[in-house]
């Protein structure tokens, strides 16, 4: 029995030892990408797009530029600027019908909402059409209603393009179809997805991963997909922090997107441009949801520094209550840092050399401060005393006199005083002198008055 029993952990024994030298052969569970990616600002995405860019749009400090300003097709995030100029011109009620002309503009391989000529819509779902599936006959019908005909509708975007600071953009249709002559730059497409963002009906149209279109008399009830996988929840791509956005794509362009997020208090618009089709046809919605997660995860915009925070300390002379006052902040700092940069991590530069000089009031302006991080100056604000410091007047006087100049002053006013009381005193012993004098001969006189009267007084006979 002891024997079999041997046997028996003998033969588990070997049976375990063989997992252990299996075990490390077996296929591991995949980590999450949450787990395993650790973001740094000071560490950029590596993006196979030829060109992108990412701005915050509160502060608009650059987060990445990559050839931003180097000019690009754009492919249908044109649609972006088509849409920000109907919402400035047009009613979102307003019923349009659909035109043959209108679809005669696009080519067959046109990336299209499915709309037929003779039916009606509102604006509102006319820019659905244009902003989810991407529909270029939608473009067409709302350049249309807006300026009469889609080549007045295009010197209106190149225009508005100017307005907003774009130097590398030029339109010459409102879809986006390939033209040579058709471009902008990352950065000028940034610039006008930020403007759009200011729309809230923009980024609730732009940011619906679906959208239900009504039954019109050409077309039954149907459902609109958003071409942009990272706000559609049940992609792989899904970026909850996406709150608008366009795809684009041309086989000049190559793959397109602008984008816009936000996440606690960090508030962007990224565009990537010309990414590689051999990548697939998500290759732009992975380059940005690479340049998202990273501007999200490694960049913070936060009032960095707030009114009334102290800023250092600054010397202070002839003081009764110290020799360091403390310097506040007149006014608060919103800047866009490096996660977990804290107040302690700025360099602050008072606008005063050497240290200042008593009495001081509370919150008596001092000047001002330019403050920075790591060279960068984020802003230059006022500077206040946090609390008040009393004058110690011996201080003040031993500081007065220690002055060579006043210290030649007081010598010759001593001087000037002794000699002044000299004389005070010198003519004071001569008046009293000369009113003794003075006496003196008074009563000469009355006593020679006197001796004068009793000789001259004639006497009596008895």
């Amino acid at each position: 029995m002891r024997f079999r029993n041997k046997r028996l952990i003998t033969t588990v024994a070997a049976l375990l030892a063989a997992l252990l030298v299996a075990a490390p052969a077996l296929p591991a569970t995949p980590a999450l990408a949450d787990e395993t990616v650790s973001y740094t600002a000071y560490q950029q995405p590596e993006l196979s797009a030829q060109a992108a860019f990412l701005l915050d749009r509160t502060t608009g400090y650059v987060l990445l530029d990559k050839n931003a300003d180097e000019r690009h097709y754009p492919a249908s995030m044109t649609k972006i600027m088509t849409a920000l100029l109907v919402l400035e011109h047009a009613s979102l009620t307003d019923e349009v019908t659909v035109e043959q002309a209108d679809l005669d503009m696009i080519t067959a391989d046109s990336s299209n909402a499915g709309l037929r000529a003779g039916e009606t819509l509102t604006v509102e779902n006319l820019l659905a059409c244009l902003l989810l599936p991407s529909g270029n006959e939608s473009a067409y019908v709302l350049a249309r209603h807006v300026a009469g005909d889609y080549q007045a509708f295009v010197d209106m975007m190149n225009s508005r393009a100017a307005e907003l600071g774009c130097t590398g953009t030029h339109f010459v249709n409102p879809c986006g179809l390939h033209d040579d002559d058709h471009y902008t730059t990352a950065h000028d497409m940034a610039l006008i997805l930020s403007e759009a963002e200011k729309s809230a009906d923009f980024v609730r149209i732009s940011g619906s991963a679906t959208w239900d279109l009504p039954e019109t008399s050409m077309n039954p009830a149907r459902t609109l997909k958003n071409t942009d996988l990272l706000v559609n929840p049940e992609s792989d791509l899904y970026l909850d922090a996406v709150t608008c956005g366009k795809t684009g794509y041309t086989g000049d362009a190559g793959r397109c997107l602008a984008a816009g997020a936000s996440k606690d208090g960090l508030d962007v618009v990224g565009v990537v441009m010309a990414a590689p089709e051999s990548e697939g046809s998500s290759a732009a919605i992975s380059n940005m949801h690479d340049l998202l997660s990273w501007g999200l995860s490694a960049w913070q915009t936060t009032s960095i520094v707030n009114a009334g925070d102290v800023l250092g300390t600054s010397a202070v002379r002839l003081s009764k209550d110290g020799e360091k006052l403390n310097v506040s902040a007149a006014d608060a700092i919103t800047a866009t840092l490096p996660a977990g940069t804290t107040e302690d991590d700025l360099d602050v530069a008072f606008s005063w050399q050497g240290p200042l000089t008593a009495p001081v009031e509370a919150e008596e302006p001092l000047g001002t401060a330019a403050v920075s991080f790591q060279g960068r100056e984020l802003a230059t604000i006022g500077a206040v005393a946090a609390f008040g410091m009393r004058l110690s007047i011996p201080a003040f006087v031993m500081d007065w006199l220690s002055d060579p100049i006043h210290m030649v002053i007081v010598v010759v006013a001593l001087v000037a005083l002794f000699v002044l009381v000299g004389l005070l005193a010198s003519r004071g012993s001569r008046r009293q002198r000369d009113l003794r004098r003075e006496h003196d001969r008074r009563r000469a006189q009355a006593a020679g008055r006197r001796v004068g009267a009793h000789y001259a007084t004639p006497r009596k006979k008895r």
